[in-house]
C-alpha cells in the first residue's frame, strides 16, 4: 500500500489532517519519487499534484534525519511562474511541514528585504521562488550562492506547461544549468502540470541530457461528467449586449463562479454591468456579488477576493483574465463561464478544470460568443479538447537575445569569465548549444565593442552599459512589461493602467470594478489621481498579438464546412452556426480545398493556415510581387490574405500561391522574405532584450517569432486550391 511507504511522521500528519485517502496522482507518484527518480506529474486541476510531490519528498527527508536539528541547508527548490501561486502554495506546503520542523520561505518581489536577509543568515529547508527572483539571487547574492544551493536535493517546477513555450522557460533552463555548478549532487527534478501536450517535451525540459530518465506519472483524470453549453448574443458597438449580461446574471446570481474574459477591459466592463444590473433589480440593499481580478488591480485587492472566494458560503463570482487560470486556490466552484473563445485548447482545459474540484462533483462550463467568428473558434477549441489534443510547445531556436541577457548575468555571477571559458560554457549550455559558434563569437565581439562587456586582466566583466542594465530593476525578467501609471484614490492604490496618450485629466475609466474620473496626472512620477465618478469607460490597455495554432485554424475551417450536429450549442448559437455555414457554402468553401475568391478589385485567399504560417505566406507574396514588379499590396485578416492594387488580373491569386509553393520547394525563401520585408513598415524589436542586439540578429528573432516558414512549406505543399469568382 502506497501510504505505508511514507515515513511515520508524514503518515501521522495525513491522519491528523483527516484525509479520506490518497488521490490517484499521489498513489502513482509517491513510489516513483521515493525511489529517487525524476518525475513529470500530469493530472488535472485540484488533483493533489502539489502534495503528490511534497509527501514523498518530505518523507525522504524525514527518513534520512534531515528535519529539525538534523536539517542542514536548503533541500528543496520550488519554482513557480506566479507570485500569487507561491503565496497560495505556501499555506498548503506549510500545513505539511509544520510538524516536521522544516523551514519554508517564499522569495519574490513582494517579500520584504529584511525577511530575505534574515533567512540568508542560515538558509535551510524549502525555498519557493519565481524565475525572476532566482535570476536576482544569482546576480546579487554571489557570496551566498554556494550556501543556498550546495545541498539542494529536489527541484520542483510547478505549472510546468507555463514554461515549456516562451522566453521564461528558456530562462529557467538556463538558470537550472547555472545553479548546478554550486550543487554537490544532481537534484531530483519534479515537474507538475495539468496541460502538457507532449510529455516528451516535459521530460526534455526537466532533464535535457537524458529525458527518458524522467518518469511520466499520469494516472489519467478522475472520471467526471462535463456539462458544457455555448450561447450566442450579437456584439453591439457600445460593448457587451444587454441580453448577454442579463442571461449571465440570471445564471450566476445564486452561484459561486469564475467568469473568464480575454481582456482586462472586458473584465472591467462585465463586472460593472453585472453589478449595475444587480442594483437595478435588487434595489439599495444589493451588495456587489461580482469582483474583477486581473494584473492591473492592486495586489491587496486581488488577494482579498481570492480569500473571499475560498471562504465564502454565499453566492459570489470573480470576473478575471488568465490570472486565475493557473492553480491559485479559490475553493470549490459551481460554474465556470468563458466569454468569447479562448485562443488555445490548453487555456480552455485549465479553465474547465477550475470547476468539479470536489470528489464526485461534475464540471460545468458555460461559453458565450459575441461574434460569429468567436462562436466558430469556441466550437473548434472545444472539439479539439474532446479529441484530447493540446498545443505542443515550440521553443525558440534563435535565442541571441536570451544569450545576451544570460551572458551579462553569468559574468556578473562569476565576477568575470575568460572569453574561451565563456564560449566553452555556452557551447555546452542546454539552451544555447544549438547556436552556430561563429554567431556566438560575433555577438560577444559586439558586446565588447559596444561596452556591454569589457576585458580586464583577460576576463570578461560588465562594461559601463552592461553594469547599468544589470543593476536596473528591469533586468531580471525576460518578458516585456508596458510602462504603467499607478492609479491613486487618495492614499489608496487602486491599481495600474498602461501609460498612453489616451490617459488624460478629465477622462473617466473603469478599474477595480468602480468608475473613476482622472483629476490629475503626474507623468514624471507615473501617477494618475482619481475620484469616484458616475460615468466610466474601459481603460485602454495595449494588447499584444494573439497567435492561433494552425490546428485550431484548420479545425475552424472544418466547422464552417461541416454538417455535424453539436448538441452543446443553444438554439440561438446553433442557428448562428448554420447561418455561418450557409455563407461559407456561398463562398465555395469545401473541406478538402481552400478557396481563392477573385473579385474585380481584390483577390481573397482564404488560407485558415494559422497566424505564423499566414504571416510567412503574406511576406513571401510581398516579396514575389516586388520581384515581378507588380503594383499589389497584401493585407491580412485572421484567416485570409487579401491582395489589392492596380495590377489585379484574372488568375493572379492561384498564380501567386503557386509561386510561393515553388519558392519554398526550391529553398529560396530567404531571398523573398528579405524582399517582402522592404514592403512592410519597420517594427520595434520583437523581444525585450533583442533591442540591444545588432539589427540582423533582431530580424532573425522577429522572423522566428512571427513567421513559421517550415510549417508553411509543409502546409502549402499538401494543399488543394479552387478559384471562385
Amino acid at each position: 500500500m502506497t501510504f505505508q511507504l511514507l515515513s511515520r511522521t508524514v503518515q501521522k500528519k495525513i491522519w491528523d489532517m483527516e484525509w479520506r485517502g490518497l488521490t490517484p496522482i499521489q498513489e502513482a507518484a509517491i513510489p516513483v519519487i521515493l525511489e529517487g527518480r525524476h518525475a513529470l506529474l500530469m493530472a488535472g486541476t485540484a488533483s493533489g499534484k502539489t502534495e503528490a510531490a511534497f509527501l514523498p519528498v518530505l518523507s525522504a527527508l524525514d527518513s534520512s534525519g534531515q528535519t529539525g536539528l538534523g536539517l542542514d541547508g536548503v533541500k528543496v527548490l520550488y519554482l513557480s511562474p506566479l507570485r500569487a501561486l507561491i503565496n497560495d502554495q505556501f499555506e498548503r506546503v506549510e500545513r505539511l511541514t509544520d510538524t516536521l520542523d522544516i523551514p519554508l520561505v517564499k522569495w519574490h518581489g513582494d517579500v520584504s528585504r529584511s525577511k530575505k536577509m534574515s533567512w540568508l543568515e542560515d538558509p535551510k529547508g524549502i525555498l519557493q521562488i519565481t524565475p525572476e527572483s532566482l535570476e536576482s539571487l544569482l546576480v546579487n547574492r554571489i557570496d551566498d550562492l554556494a550556501r543556498v544551493l550546495e545541498r539542494v536535493e529536489y527541484v520542483i517546477i510547478d505549472e510546468l506547461h507555463a514554461f515549456l513555450e516562451g522566453d521564461r522557460g528558456l530562462q529557467v533552463q538556463s538558470l537550472l544549468a547555472r545553479m548546478r555548478r554550486y550543487m554537490r549532487q544532481e537534484p531530483v527534478m519534479i515537474g507538475l502540470s495539468a496541460t502538457v501536450g507532449d510529455p516528451a517535451q516535459g521530460q526534455a525540459f526537466l532533464h535535457t541530457e537524458d529525458p527518458e530518465a524522467v518518469a511520466v506519472v499520469n494516472p489519467g483524470d478522475v472520471k467526471r461528467q462535463i456539462f458544457l453549453q455555448a450561447e450566442f448574443f450579437e456584439k453591439e458597438k457600445a460593448g457587451l449586449p444587454p441580453a448577454l449580461v442579463r442571461d449571465l446574471y440570471d445564471l450566476t446570481k445564486d452561484q459561486k463562479a469564475i467568469l473568464f474574459c480575454n481582456s482586462r477591459g472586458q473584465v472591467e466592463e462585465l463586472t460593472h454591468r453585472l453589478n449595475e444590473l444587480g442594483r437595478e433589480l435588487g434595489g439599495p440593499l444589493y451588495k456587489p456579488r461580482y469582483f474583477p481580478h486581473h494584473s492591473s488591480i492592486d495586489k491587496g485587492e486581488r488577494e482579498w477576493i481570492e480569500e473571499e472566494m475560498k471562504t465564502t458560503k454565499t453566492p459570489l463570482s470573480v470576473v478575471c483574465t488568465n490570472t486565475l487560470e493557473l492553480g491559485i486556490d479559490v475553493g470549490t466552484l459551481d460554474l465556470v463561464v468563458q466569454v468569447d473563445a479562448t485562443y488555445s485548447v490548453s487555456a480552455l482545459k485549465q479553465r474547465l478544470g477550475r470547476s468539479g474540484r470536489r470528489e464526485g462533483q461534475d464540471s460545468y462550463l458555460m461559453m458565450y460568443a459575441t461574434e460569429t467568428e468567436e462562436l466558430v473558434q469556441a466550437v473548434a477549441v472545444t472539439e479539439l479538447l474532446f479529441d484530447k489534443w493540446i498545443e505542443p510547445a515550440v521553443p525558440r531556436r534563435e535565442v541571441y537575445d536570451l544569450l545576451f541577457h544570460q551572458v551579462l548575468g553569468m559574468c556578473t555571477e562569476r565576477s568575470g569569465l575568460y572569453q574561451e571559458d565563456l564560449l566553452t560554457e555556452i557551447a555546452a549550455h542546454p539552451v544555447f548549444a544549438g547556436l552556430p559558434a561563429s554567431r556566438v563569437r560575433e555577438l560577444l565581439a559586439y558586446m565588447l565593442e559596444e561596452d556591454w562587456l569589457e576585458v580586464v586582466e583577460g576576463r570578461c566583466i560588465l562594461g559601463v552599459q552592461g553594469e547599468q542594465l544589470v543593476r536596473s530593476r528591469d533586468f531580471y525578467a525576460v518578458f516585456q512589461s508596458p510602462a504603467l501609471y499607478k492609479v491613486m484614490h487618495g492614499l489608496r492604490l487602486v491599481g495600474t493602467v498602461e501609460a498612453n496618450p489616451l490617459v488624460q485629466k478629465g477622462e473617466s475609466l473603469l478599474l477595480a470594478g468602480a468608475m473613476w474620473e482622472i483629476t490629475d496626472l503626474d507623468e514624471q512620477r507615473g501617477i494618475v489621481y482619481v475620484t469616484p465618478s458616475f460615468e466610466g469607460k474601459k481603460p485602454i490597455w495595449l494588447s499584444g498579438s494573439r497567435y492561433l495554432h494552425p490546428k485550431i485554424a484548420d479545425k475552424m475551417y472544418e466547422v464552417y464546412t461541416g454538417t455535424d450536429d453539436l448538441d452543446y450549442l443553444s438554439p440561438r448559437a446553433w442557428e448562428r452556426l448554420q447561418a455561418a455555414r450557409a455563407v461559407a457554402a456561398e463562398l465555395g468553401w469545401e473541406r478538402e480545398r481552400r478557396v481563392i475568391r477573385e473579385g474585380s478589385r481584390s483577390v481573397t485567399v482564404f488560407d485558415f493556415a494559422g497566424t505564423r504560417r499566414q504571416n510567412a505566406l503574406a511576406r513571401l507574396l510581398r516579396g514575389w510581387f516586388r520581384e515581378q514588379e507588380l503594383r499589389l499590396t497584401v493585407k491580412q485578416t485572421a484567416f485570409a490574405v487579401v491582395i489589392e492594387g492596380g495590377d489585379i488580373e484574372k488568375g493572379i491569386g492561384k498564380k501567386a500561391v503557386t509561386a510561393v509553393g515553388e519558392i519554398l520547394a526550391r529553398g529560396q525563401e530567404e531571398k523573398y522574405l528579405l524582399m517582402g520585408r522592404g514592403m512592410e513598415p519597420e517594427k520595434p524589436a520583437a523581444t525585450k532584450f533583442a533591442q540591444y542586439l545588432p539589427r540582423h540578429l533582431q530580424l532573425m528573432i522577429e522572423d522566428e517569432i512571427e513567421r513559421d516558414v517550415e510549417g508553411l512549406r509543409e502546409w502549402i505543399g499538401g494543399r488543394k486550391w479552387k478559384v471562385e469568382r
